[in-house]
């Protein structure tokens, strides 16, 4: 099973309705009609997205647990068994409509642009909700001891099913992530043109990434190994670049009243760099992480997410 990995999308700009439908490419939209509606699709696939991989973090202890009772074929005590209410009730956000909205692109895209959110979100969608529908099943299988009739036989066939959805989430998580990068450049300069605070908007946005990378490629290492070097790197250019910019933009920021929420932004970065640094020592040392040392990483991520998010 791979480790997940926490890279989280983040909403990007307030977008407002159009009805401008030409299809150009996102490489070429040149209005705020059409940039708005690239940006008003995206923002509803991240905030999917965000929802989905909170509910897979949260259950990922789960997952594998319910992979090793059909390895082991033994249940010593009742918490072995993972509690079914926990996938059943875990709300993904939004209506069935908004849900529906996510597989229809904007016309505005290319057919290629439309074509791959319209794939890649489906399949991501149904991937994870074939996680919490197969464990929902396989907990009851094994609340009612059916295991004794077959030998653990489905339990082996809904753990594969498990295995296999997650790890197809994990890798289509990325390939989505990258295409909402792709498409959104174009019209977040569109939309940023006349903004007094263009600049102060894409520096935080670059350092959000450089958090995100840098998180990632821990997960990186912890799967593939190899990765120290490039750890300490990302790490030094992150911690110099959060020097540099978090006392820039102050007469802008004041003036847009928005200089609060960027020193806040900073200032939630700069305060977990020490759970940072604690997980690239030991890697430095070449100890193996922990859950512990990925929850540190998950909520470094998170906490940059919303700063960032309350600052645009």
């Amino acid at each position: 099973m791979k480790k997940i990995i926490t890279l989280l999308g983040v909403c990007l700009f307030l977008a407002v309705g159009c009805k401008d439908n030409k299809e150009v490419g996102a490489e070429n939209v040149n209005s705020m009609e059409q940039a708005n509606m690239i940006i008003e699709y995206t923002n509803s696939v991240v905030d999917y997205m965000n929802d989905a991989n909170s509910f897979i973090n949260s259950r990922e202890r789960d997952f594998q647990k319910l992979i090793e009772l059909a390895e082991s074929k033994k249940i010593r005590y009742s918490s072995d068994i993972p509690i079914d209410a926990l996938f059943m009730n875990f709300r993904i956000g939004g209506t069935k409509d908004k849900d529906a909205k996510m597989t229809q692109p904007p016309t505005v895209l290319s057919t290629e642009e439309q074509e791959f959110f319209k794939e890649k979100v489906a399949f991501y969608k149904a991937q994870r909700d074939l996680l919490s529908g197969t464990a929902v099943t396989y907990i009851k299988y094994l609340k009612n001891e059916d295991y004794k009739d077959d030998n653990w036989a489905k339990a082996k066939e809904y753990a594969e099913k498990i295995e296999k959805a997650y790890n197809n989430c994990m890798d289509t998580r990325p390939l989505i992530s990258a295409k909402i990068d792709e498409v959104t450049e174009r019209a977040e300069e569109i939309i940023l043109a006349d903004s007094p605070i263009k600049d102060a908007i894409m520096t935080v946005k670059a350092d959000l990434k450089s958090v995100q990378n840098l998180v990632n490629t821990f997960y990186i290492h912890d799967e593939e190994g190899g990765k120290k070097e490039e750890l300490d790197k990302l790490y030094t250019e992150l911690e110099a670049n959060l020097e540099k910019h978090k006392g820039m933009y102050v007469d802008e920021l004041t003036k847009e009243n928005s200089l609060n929420s960027y020193v806040n932004f900073y200032s939630s970065v700069v305060n977990n760099l020490g759970d940072v640094r604690k997980v690239l020592r030991k890697v430095r040392e070449g100890k193996k992480l922990n859950d512990s040392d990925f929850s540190f990483l998950t909520r470094v991520n998170n906490n940059a997410v919303s700063s960032y998010n309350r600052f645009i």
